[in-house]
């Protein structure tokens, strides 16, 4: 009786030692690429779905990564300032610039635009705030709206719905319905990954559906997109750029993968815009 109990107590000992190992693989895999899917730990871990969700809500309660429909990403934890990107407002801060000024050159006045939330797009919007040119912006962006108020020839429109703390952005069904009343001469979207297999590609499915319904309303798609994104798979495809007949077009720098750039284009029928960056 005495050996079954200490034979139990190393059993829950060593599964114990078992389930924090997995936790910390499952760290290293999402701080490595971003974000990871159920099934991917499941195939790599050879656990159940539901010890794997598990382990997702209590990295989430340990505020390191957020959880998403089917998966998770890696939570962003600095705040600088206005602006929640932190570090990764930083990255590649060069070519986003180039990339956010070629976007500009293309806005001409009294324009109706989208812009997202992504980092190039709040570039873009600092541009915006410091030209000339008589806009009206529609953003779900708290970082553009906050950047744009100083201008007063620009008319911004904020779409509603709840406040992201996360992403600095408003989102929900709300944004969703009020996009159907709404036209837009040109559309930015930053991206979290565009690819030839899978085209757009994001980790947030909310995101997406907005995006989705931009698209729709949109003469013109314009995707800014720095190196790092090109090739880039995410967890979540959108988009459908196959089947879209509006004007698109790709503005990215020198350094991304030209194979990748050409299939891109060959797929989707993008018109290729590529900033030389020092």
């Amino acid at each position: 009786m005495k050996f079954d109990f200490v034979i139990f107590l190393l059993y829950d000992y060593y599964m114990g030692i078992s389930s924090i190992q997995r936790k910390k693989a499952i760290k290293d895999i999402i701080s490595k690429k971003g974000c990871i899917s159920v099934s991917e730990i499941v195939n790599t871990l050879h656990v159940s779905e539901v010890t794997v969700r598990k382990y997702f809500e209590e990295l989430e309660c340990e505020n390191f990564l957020l959880r998403t429909y089917g998966g998770a990403v890696i939570k962003e934890t600095s705040f600088s300032g206005e602006f929640f990107f932190g570090a990764k407002s930083q990255k590649n801060i060069k070519e986003k610039q180039a990339i956010a000024k070629k976007a500009f050159s293309l806005i001409k006045d009294n324009e109706t635009i989208f812009l997202d939330t992504g980092t190039t797009i709040f570039e873009l919007s600092k541009i915006i705030r410091a030209g000339n040119k008589k806009l009206v912006v529609v953003t779900n962006s708290f970082s553009v709206v906050s950047e744009l108020s100083h201008n007063q020839k620009i008319k911004v429109f904020v779409l509603g719905g709840f406040l992201r703390h996360e992403l600095m952005d408003f989102s929900g069904m709300f944004a969703k319905e009020e996009i159907r009343y709404l036209n837009f001469t040109q559309t930015f979207l930053g991206v979290d990954g565009l690819s030839a297999r899978e085209g757009l590609t994001t980790t947030d499915p909310i995101t997406a559906k907005v995006e989705e319904a931009v698209m729709e309303k949109s003469l013109v798609l314009n995707i800014l997109a720095d190196f790092s994104k090109i090739g880039r798979v995410s967890l979540i495809p959108y988009g459908r750029l196959d089947s879209r007949q509006m004007f698109k077009r790709l503005i990215t720098d020198s350094k991304a993968d030209k194979q990748e750039i050409a299939k891109i284009k060959s797929r989707f029928g993008l018109e290729i815009i590529q900033i030389t960056t020092q």
